[in-house]
C-alpha cells in the first residue's frame, strides 16, 4: 500500500532512510512515530511522511528506497490565528501532488484537516482530550486547537482513540455517536529488550526519575520536587534525575528548582536523543514518578513499563489505571499532595521486592497489550476498511 502518515516525528529517527538524511531537521520530540514509520516499511508498505518543522522556509522532500519525507514550513508564532492555515495549505499540496492510497493523521488539528482536505481517504487517530488541554493551559492557542478538533470531526468519517479515555471524551463532548475503533500505542521488541531490573540498591542509593515534556501546571513537576525534598529526610542518599524539554541544566526546572531550594539531590539531564535517554533510564533508574495531572496514553509510563520500571502515577490522572490496570502495575498517589507522593517514593524505596514486583507486573502488562506488532496489526485492519468505504467525497476543511 502507498500510505501517508501525517504526524509529528522524530525526523532524526529517520534519517538512515532517507538520502541525505543528515540534512534534515530535527523535528518534533515524539520520538514513537518512527517506530510506527519503521515497523509498516517492515511491512512492505511504501510510506510518505507529512509532518512540519521551523527549520525549514520552504516545502521540502527527503527521499528514501521506500519513505519519502516531506516537510511543509511552520511558523514560530501566531499558527492558532488563522487555524495552521499556512502550514495546513502546504501540507495539503503535498498530499495531493502523490495521491497516496490513503492517509493516516495523527491528532485532530494541522494534520487531520490537511488530510482531510486533500480528497483522499483518511483515517484520524485521537491522541488527546481537547477540552481538557483547554482547561489546563487557558489560551488562545489551545482554544484555536479545539475548534480545529471540531471541525476534525465534522469533516472526518473515519476515527482510531489511543485509549478508551480519549474515545469518550471525544464522543461526549467533541462528536457524539462517533464510531471510534480504541487502538492503544505500542512499542517495538527492541524496547522490551533493554529491560533492566535494579532492585538490589539500598533506599539509600534509590535512583527516581521524572520524564515530562514542558514546564507547566499540566505537567506538575513541581510537586515531584516538592515531594523528593521530603524523601531526602528518610532517604537521604536518593537521587532524583530530571528528564526532557525544560529541565536542562538552567533551564526553567531548575531555575524554579533552585529558587524554591529544591535541587539538592537533583540532577537535571533535559531532553536526550532517544536511545540515550531509553539506555539511561534502563540503567540508571530504579523509580518513575509521573506528576502529570492529564494523559491520554502516556508513552512515558508505557516506555517504562516495557523497561521493566517500577512506577508512580496520579489516581485520578486520565489514562492510567486504564494502561497499568487496578492490580499490582504501579502505585497510585494524589500528584497534586507532595506528601502523598514522597510517602509513595519511600514506601518503594525501601522494600525492594515490591519494586521488583511493580516492575515485573508493568511489563507482563506491556507485553501482552502493548507490542508494537500486534498495534499496527490493527492499524492495517483499519487501513482495509477505510479504504473499503472509499468515501472520497470533496470536503471543504476551511476554517
Amino acid at each position: 500500500m502507498n500510505l501517508g502518515i501525517a504526524t509529528p516525528v522524530s525526523l532524526q529517527r529517520l534519517r538512515s532512510f532517507v538520502a541525505d538524511g543528515e540534512k534534515m531537521p530535527p523535528g518534533y520530540l515524539f520520538a514513537p512515530a518512527a517506530d510506527w514509520i519503521r515497523e509498516l516499511m517492515k511491512r512492505e508498505h511504501r510510506i510518505a511522511v507529512y509532518t512540519t518543522s521551523c527549520d525549514v522556509d520552504r516545502p521540502t522532500t527527503f527521499q528514501g528506497e521506500r519513505l519519502r519525507i516531506r516537510i511543509a514550513p511552520q511558523r514560530t508564532q501566531g499558527t492558532g490565528r488563522d487555524f495552521f492555515a499556512r502550514e495546513r495549505c502546504a501540507l495539503q499540496r503535498m498530499m495531493r501532488e502523490d495521491r497516496c492510497d490513503m492517509i493516516h493523521a495523527h491528532w485532530t488539528y494541522e494534520f487531520a484537516l490537511a488530510a482531510l482536505a486533500s480528497d483522499i481517504p483518511t483515517l484520524v487517530t485521537i491522541h488527546d482530550h481537547p477540552w481538557k488541554v483547554l482547561g489546563h493551559f487557558r489560551d488562545g492557542h489551545r482554544a484555536a486547537r479545539l475548534l480545529m478538533a471540531y471541525r476534525t470531526a465534522s469533516l472526518g468519517s473515519h476515527f482510531t482513540a489511543v485509549s478508551q479515555g480519549a474515545a469518550r471524551h471525544f464522543r461526549s463532548t467533541i462528536k457524539p455517536g462517533a464510531s471510534i475503533r480504541v487502538i492503544p500505542n505500542g512499542v517495538p521488541a527492541a524496547l522490551f529488550a533493554l529491560s533492566c531490573r535494579t532492585t538490589k540498591r539500598t533506599s539509600d542509593g534509590v535512583r527516581f526519575a521524572t520524564i515530562l515534556q514542558g514546564w507547566s501546571r499540566l505537567k506538575n513537576a513541581s510537586a515531584a520536587l516538592r515531594a523528593f525534598a521530603l524523601v531526602r529526610r528518610a532517604c537521604p542518599k536518593a537521587r532524583l534525575t530530571m528528564f526532557g524539554l525544560d529541565y536542562e541544566q538552567d533551564g526553567p526546572g531548575q531555575r524554579w528548582a533552585c529558587a524554591s531550594q529544591l535541587d539538592d539531590g537533583v540532577s537535571f539531564a533535559g531532553a536526550l536523543p532517544y536511545e540515550t535517554l531509553l539506555q539511561r533510564v534502563s540503567q540508571e533508574v530504579d523509580v518513575i514518578v509521573h506528576p502529570s495531572l492529564n494523559e491520554t496514553f502516556s508513552m512515558t509510563i508505557l516506555e517504562s513499563m516495557a523497561l521493566r520500571k517500577a512506577v508512580i502515577v496520579g489516581e485520578k490522572t486520565s489514562g492510567m489505571r486504564e494502561m497499568l490496570g487496578n492490580g499490582n502495575g504501579g502505585v497510585f498517589v494524589d500528584v497534586r499532595n507532595p506528601e502523598e507522593i514522597a510517602s509513595a517514593m519511600v514506601e518503594v524505596a525501601r522494600d525492594p521486592e515490591l519494586r521488583g514486583a511493580l516492575g515485573d507486573s508493568a511489563y507482563q502488562r506491556a507485553l501482552k497489550l502493548y507490542r508494537l506488532e500486534a498495534v499496527m496489526d490493527q492499524y492495517e485492519e483499519m487501513y482495509e476498511e477505510t479504504l473499503h468505504a472509499q468515501r472520497r467525497r470533496p470536503c471543504d476543511a476551511s476554517l
